[in-house]
């Protein structure tokens, strides 16, 4: 009796820590815990030095504020270094992470629904988007292009930044970006458009339109999620929104850095939507649109019209149906492309752009060992070595990603196997990079949390999140 007593409590204590962390009680703590820490990293990023939030008008407004300027002081950010804050921009980042993971835990095991999601989802994001962009000064790059069209009568994809060095946002563009044209889609630069005329010369206001229109296209990725898994997996419906909606690195590049590649992903999950419901053309328009964005859909668009290929009932219906797919796609292109259009030099800017290289993924660690090899064993020159060494990693590493897509759409039977297909795939296209930033994730996040909860999520949900760490942490202008 004493043993079964002994073991009886022994399996009570076992399980109550387990109990305890996905109790109402632990929620309402997670939940305290985490709005605590996004209002520190929205209060560290109004620091002078420009390190976590970028410099801009809004640093000058707060140091106008008596009050915000005086909590500055008393919390130690007024006159941090660099390094101090770094590191508490880590020290926070993995206390969200580890706030985010117990999310996870008390959603796997006790799910809310999606007015609670959305609730806090609201909050966090109000948190975010009244303060300076965060760890990135691409809004700026997007305000410029935005601001050649419209203020200077230029066309952004052949004119620079850098012929305009008297406009007052030319100090807070990063350093690469102020002498390339536009390397987004013409869709995206025709809302930057619309947005910089919105703002006219009031760089703050531009800030709030470009951080507020991505936080309605998070949102849309958030009520997409819920639809789709509804239809298609609702006993993953709440975790695998929440999963995606309270995801730090998504509300910290959406929101917090207005990166466009929320808007791509927004239509290309408005897209999967479609197609899950058997509107093929409609669907494939979203695709071609959010193509219209960032030219990574063109990835989704190929798998696609091979899904298509694969499944056909005759060669002579899919011909006639990728026939009118091929219409659609190049019907949004020259529609889109009509304003800025002058010929083949209209792609220069991008072409240049697909050059840059980072070692922050293994193919960029494939890239410096092959040149250091090539360098070192054959003795070419360091510059010499480089060039061959990424030209035998790209062919490599692009033929190793086509036979990815093929494989991957190969295994799909039906259009509900899209959410695995199309996570596969850009999760494959993200590792035969060489050049990667954190916000790149978007193209993943949004369909695997359509997918089941496994190892390779797991993974890659955690992974992905802590590429929050790749950011652009210099003051100032940087190369970012």
């Amino acid at each position: 009796m004493a043993a079964n007593a002994e073991g009886g409590r022994a399996t009570v204590g076992k399980g109550f820590p387990q109990r305890e962390l996905r109790s109402e009680l632990a929620y309402l703590g997670m939940l305290s815990l985490t709005f605590f820490l996004y209002m520190a990293l929205a209060l560290s990023s109004l620091a002078p030095n420009g390190v976590i939030g970028k410099m801009s008008t809004i640093h000058m407004a707060a140091q106008r504020n008596v009050f915000l300027r005086n909590l500055l002081v008393v919390c130690g950010f007024q006159d941090a270094g660099p390094l101090r804050l770094r590191v508490f921009l880590y020290l926070v980042l993995v206390l969200l992470a580890a706030c985010y993971l117990w999310a996870l835990h008390i959603f796997r095991h006790r799910p809310r629904g999606l007015p609670s999601i959305l609730s806090v989802w609201l909050f966090l994001n109000l948190i975010l988007l009244f303060i300076p962009p965060l760890l990135s000064r691409d809004v700026f790059s997007y305000m410029f292009y935005g601001k050649i069209a419209t203020a200077y009568g230029h066309n952004p994809y052949l004119v620079t930044p850098q012929r305009f060095s008297a406009d007052p946002l030319f100090p807070l563009t990063s350093l690469y970006w102020k002498n390339t044209p536009v390397v987004y889609g013409p869709l995206f630069t025709l809302l930057s458009m619309l947005l910089t005329r919105m703002a006219g010369n009031q760089i703050t206001l531009g800030i709030y339109l470009f951080k507020s229109t991505a936080a309605l296209f998070n949102l849309a990725c958030v009520l997409l999620i819920w639809y789709i898994l509804g239809k298609h997996a609702p006993r993953r419906q709440a975790f695998g929104t929440m999963l995606y909606a309270w995801n730090p690195l998504v509300l910290i590049h959406s929101t917090g850095g207005a990166h466009n590649d929320v808007i791509m992903a927004a239509l290309a999950l408005g897209a999967l939507a479609l197609l899950l419901r058997g509107k093929r053309f409609s669907g494939f328009f979203l695709l071609c649109m959010s193509f219209m964005v960032k030219y990574i859909t063109l990835i989704l668009i190929a798998s696609y019209v091979l899904y298509l290929f694969l499944t056909r009932e005759s060669l002579k219906r899919w011909a006639r149906e990728a026939f009118f797919l091929g219409l659609i796609l190049l019907a949004v292109f020259f529609a889109f492309y009509a304003p800025f259009w002058e010929g083949p030099r209209t792609f220069s800017p991008l072409l240049e752009n697909l050059r840059l290289r980072n070692y922050n993924l293994p193919a960029g660690w494939l890239l410096a060992a092959l040149g250091g090899l090539l360098h070192l064993v054959l003795r070419l020159g360091i510059r010499t070595a480089f060039s061959a060494a990424s030209i035998l990693c790209s062919l490599a590493l692009n033929l190793l990603f086509l036979v990815c897509l093929v494989r991957f759409t190969l295994r799909c039977r039906s259009e509900r196997d899209f959410p695995e297909c199309w996570f596969l795939i850009t999760l494959a296209f993200l590792l035969t990079r060489s050049y990667f930033l954190s916000w790149y994730m978007f193209w993943v996040f949004p369909f695997l949390c359509l997918r089941r909860w496994d190892g390779l999520s797991r993974f890659t949900l955690l992974a992905g999140t802590l590429t929050l760490y790749f950011a652009d942490l210099m003051p100032y202008s940087s190369g970012g």
